[in-house]
C-alpha cells in the first residue's frame, strides 16, 4: 500500500493545490510513483478523463505535476455549483443529481465507502499518495461527519500538513487558531506547518515562527515564497481572473457569474487577455470569448440585464470577431429551452441570436474525449462535458469529429462544445493570426508549446518547494512513525527540575524576571501555559510580600486544598503560619447567622486579626468580593492579594474589582484558577526569599 501525507489549509486558497502539485513533482522526481487525491471538490472546473469521467481540474493539474495519467479515484466526488444554495452532484465521474447544500450534508455520509474504495485502489497502484483538503479543517460548523479533512485523514491515517496564507496578513492567528480549534486527536495528525505566499526576507518572520512552534507544538517545515510560477488555479479564487492585460490584440473574455473551465483561454494569455464584466469595461475589443456556464440560461438573464447582450450584438454586426465554448455557444444561438428542468430556472429564453442554433437541455450528460478536424483544417483535441444539444439550423459545421458534425461558424462568429480546443498551437495560431490580419499587424508572437510550458512550470515549482521547505522533515512525516511513547526513567529528585527546563523552553512570552519563577510555577502545577499571559502582577507586588513574609506575615486561604499545598517549613523559618478558618465552627455559626457563604464570613475574620498577611483566595469569588468592601472601609490591608479563584458565576467580575483596589495583586484573569494555582503563587513566592 501506498505512503500517504495530507496537505490542508487554515483557509480556501491558502494554497494547498500548488503546495499538493509541487510535493507531488518533487516525489516523481525523486523516482517515486505518485498520485494525487482529494475525496470531495466544489468547483467549477473540471476536465473529462480518457473514460469519459468527470473529475475537478485541481487534481487533473496534480496528475500532470505527478506525471501520470487523470483518473476519477484521485477524485471520488465533485460538486459543481449551480445556484447560490445548491450544486450538481458527481461521484465516480457521473452525476447523480441536484442537491441543496443542506440536503447533501445529511446525504454526504453515504458516500464514505466509494471514497475509500477510489483510495484503497490508488494505494495499491501507487507509491506515494498526496491528499489534499478542502477549505479549513476548523469549520466546526461542518465538521460533522467530515469526508474531506480530519475525517479523511482519519480515514486513512494520514500525518497532514497545514498551510497557512501569509499575504491574506494574519498568517500565525490562521494558523494557531485553527490548531487550537481542533480536538486533540486531530491536533496530533499535524506534523508540520507551511507558511506560503511569502514576500520579503524570511528573517523579519523568526520570532514569529519561534513562538508558533511553541504554541503549536509542531515545527514550521517550510517558508514558501510568492514564486513566479504559472499554473492553473481554482474557479473563481484563481488571480487571473483579475487580468486586464491588452497586448497587440484586445482579447475579452466575458466574466459570467457561472463561469466554468476558465482553463480553455489560458493558451490565449500570451496575447493580451483580459476579463470584463459590464458594458463599460468591453470596449472595443478584437475578440470576445464566451466561456462555459454551470447555468446558462441563468447566464444569458445576466447577460440582458448588464446590458451585455445588446453591446456584443453590436459589435459583432461590426465585425468583431466572437468565440463561445460550450455554454458560451449555447448563448450564442437563437433560443435555450430547458424542458425537463435541468438548470431549475426558467424553461425558455432567447440568446444572442449570433449563430443559427436552438439548444435544449437534457438530465442525461455528455461527457467524451474529443480529437477532430476545425474548419480550417487544424487538428483540435479536448473534451466535452454538457447536458444541453444543440440543433444547427445553418452556417458551416466547425469541426468534423469522429464522422459528426459539430459545432458552428458563421461568418465572424464560432461555437464549439470542445473544451481545451485552443490547447493545440496549430488551431490557435491559425485563427489568432486571423484576428491580427484583420487588425492589419503582423503576427510575429513567439510560438509557445503548451505540454512543454506546463512541464517547466511544475519543475520550476518543485525547484521552489525544494529550497524552501524541509524536504528531509516532510521524507520523515510520509513515514508516519507512530510517536514512542516509552517512559524515561527521570530520578524523583529530578523530575521538577526537568520539568522547569521544558517549561523554560516552551514559553513564548517575555516575563519579567520577577515573576517568572512565580508563572513557571503556576504552569508546572497547572500544564496551561496560558498563565503567561493571563497572570497578573501589580507593581513591586511580590518584592513588598517577601520583605513582609521576612518580618514575619502569614497567609491566610479560603480552602484548606490550598492551605495543605503552602509550604510551611520556608514560611515558618520567618515566624509566619498558614491560616484557613472555612472549617472552624464559629465561621459556620457567622455565616448562619448573617446569611453568608464561609468565605465572606473568613475574610471578616481576617480583617480582626493583627500583624501582616497576604490572602490567597482560590476558590471563592465571593471572598474577593467582601475584601473589596473591607478595604473600602478602610477595615482590613493585606500585604497582598492572590485573586485567582476558578469557576463561572462572577469569578471574572470579582476579579476584576479587586485589582482595581487600592493594594497589591496578583490575578488570574479569565475563568481559570484553583486552590492549586494559589498554593503554587505563594510557593514561588516563597521559594524566591534569599
Amino acid at each position: 500500500m501506498a505512503k500517504v501525507i495530507m496537505v490542508q489549509g487554515t483557509m480556501s486558497n491558502a494554497g494547498k493545490s500548488i503546495i499538493t502539485a509541487g510535493l507531488l513533482r518533487v516525489f516523481a522526481q525523486d523516482g517515486y510513483k505518485v498520485a494525487p487525491f482529494k475525496s470531495q471538490n466544489m468547483a467549477l472546473n473540471s476536465f473529462i478523463t480518457k473514460e469519459g469521467l468527470e473529475m475537478g481540474r485541481a487534481q487533473v493539474v496534480q496528475a500532470e505535476a505527478a506525471d501520470v495519467e487523470p483518473d476519477v479515484l484521485m477524485n471520488p466526488i465533485l460538486l459543481k455549483p449551480n445556484s447560490d444554495t445548491g450544486s450538481q452532484v458527481i461521484v465516480m465521474g457521473k452525476p447523480i443529481g441536484n442537491m441543496k447544500a443542506k440536503e447533501y450534508f445529511k446525504y454526504k455520509k453515504q458516500l464514505i465507502p466509494t471514497i475509500k474504495e477510489a483510495y484503497n485502489k490508488l494505494a495499491e497502484k501507487y507509491d506515494i499518495i498526496v491528499i489534499e483538503g478542502a477549505g479549513s479543517p476548523a469549520e466546526i460548523n461542518l465538521k460533522s461527519d467530515d469526508i474531506v479533512n480530519m475525517g479523511m485523514a482519519e480515514m486513512v491515517d494520514a500525518p497532514v500538513i497545514l498551510v497557512g496564507d501569509i499575504d491574506r496578513g494574519g498568517v500565525f492567528a490562521q494558523l494557531y487558531g485553527t490548531v487550537e480549534l481542533l480536538p486533540y486527536n486531530e491536533k496530533k495528525r499535524i506534523k508540520g506547518i507551511v507558511i506560503n505566499k511569502f514576500r520579503g526576507d524570511k528573517a523579519i518572520l523568526e520570532n514569529g515562527i519561534t513562538m508558533l512552534e511553541k504554541k503549536c507544538h509542531t515545527p514550521v517545515v517550510g517558508v514558501v515564497p510568492y514564486g513566479n510560477i504559472d499554473i492553473d488555479d481554482e474557479d473563481s479564487l484563481a488571480s487571473r481572473l483579475e487580468n486586464k492585460t491588452v497586448g497587440a490584440i484586445d482579447i475579452a473574455v466575458i466574466r459570467l457569474p457561472k463561469l466554468s473551465n476558465f482553463t480553455d483561454f489560458s493558451p490565449l494569455e500570451q496575447y493580451g487577455m483580459r476579463y470584463v464584466s459590464n458594458v463599460k469595461e468591453l470596449g472595443k475589443p478584437d475578440l470576445i470569448v464566451l466561456g462555459g456556464t454551470k447555468n446558462t440560461i441563468a447566464d444569458m438573464k445576466w447577460l440582458n440585464e448588464t446590458g451585455l447582450k445588446s453591446a456584443i450584438q453590436k459589435l459583432a454586426e461590426n465585425g468583431t470577431d466572437i468565440f463561445g465554448i460550450c455554454g458560451g455557444y449555447q448563448l450564442m444561438g437563437q433560443k435555450i429551452t430547458d424542458s425537463e428542468g435541468v438548470e431549475n430556472g426558467i424553461d425558455t429564453i432567447e440568446g444572442l441570436g449570433l449563430l443559427p442554433v436552438e439548444t435544449d437541455f437534457y438530465m442525461e450528460k455528455t461527457t467524451r474525449q474529443v480529437t477532430g478536424v476545425a474548419h480550417n483544417g487544424e487538428k483540435i483535441t479536448g473534451y466535452e462535458i454538457h447536458q444541453g444539444q444543440s440543433v444547427v439550423k445553418g452556417g458551416q459545421a466547425f469541426s468534423e469529429i469522429e464522422g459528426r458534425k459539430e459545432g458552428c461558424v458563421l461568418n465572424n462568429c464560432v461555437g464549439t462544445y470542445v473544451h481545451g480546443v485552443f490547447d493545440e498551437t496549430g488551431f490557435r495560431e491559425s485563427y489568432i493570426k486571423k484576428i491580427f490580419d484583420k487588425k492589419g499587424i503582423s503576427f510575429d508572437v513567439k510560438t509557445i508549446d503548451i505540454e512543454e510550458y506546463k512541464n517547466s512550470q511544475y519543475d520550476k515549482l518543485a525547484n521552489l518547494i525544494r529550497e524552501n521547505m524541509d524536504m528531509d522533515k516532510i521524507y520523515e512525516i510520509l513515514e508516519n512513525k507512530e510517536t514512542d511513547y516509552t517512559p524515561q526513567f527521570v530520578l524523583p529528585k529530578d523530575i521538577e527540575a526537568r520539568s522547569m527546563e521544558i517549561i523554560e523552553s516552551e514559553m513564548i512570552t517575555e516575563v519579567p524576571e520577577e515573576y517568572k519563577p512565580i508563572v513557571k510555577r503556576a504552569i508546572h502545577t497547572t500544564a496551561d501555559f496560558d498563565y503567561e499571559t493571563s497572570l497578573y502582577f501589580s507593581p513591586n507586588c511580590v518584592e513588598q510580600a517577601r520583605k513582609a513574609i521576612k518580618r514575619g506575615a502569614s497567609i491566610i486561604t479560603d480552602t484548606n486544598m490550598a492551605k495543605a499545598g503552602i509550604n510551611k517549613r520556608v514560611l515558618g523559618k520567618y515566624g509566619g503560619e498558614v491560616l484557613c478558618f472555612m472549617a472552624d465552627e464559629d465561621i459556620a455559626k457567622r455565616a448562619k447567622e448573617n446569611g453568608t457563604t464561609r468565605a465572606v464570613a473568613s475574610m471578616e475574620k481576617a480583617s480582626e486579626l493583627e500583624g501582616e498577611y497576604i490572602i490567597a483566595v482560590g476558590n471563592a469569588p465571593t471572598a474577593l468580593i467582601k475584601l473589596k468592601e473591607l478595604i473600602e472601609e478602610n477595615r482590613i490591608k493585606p500585604v497582598l492579594i492572590i485573586a485567582v479563584p476558578v469557576g463561572f458565576v462572577n469569578v471574572v467580575e470579582a476579579k476584576e474589582i479587586i485589582s482595581k483596589c487600592n493594594v497589591p495583586v496578583i490575578v488570574a484573569r479569565g475563568r481559570k484558577g484553583g486552590s492549586n494555582l494559589a498554593a503554587a503563587i505563594c510557593n514561588g513566592i516563597l521559594y524566591g526569599i534569599e
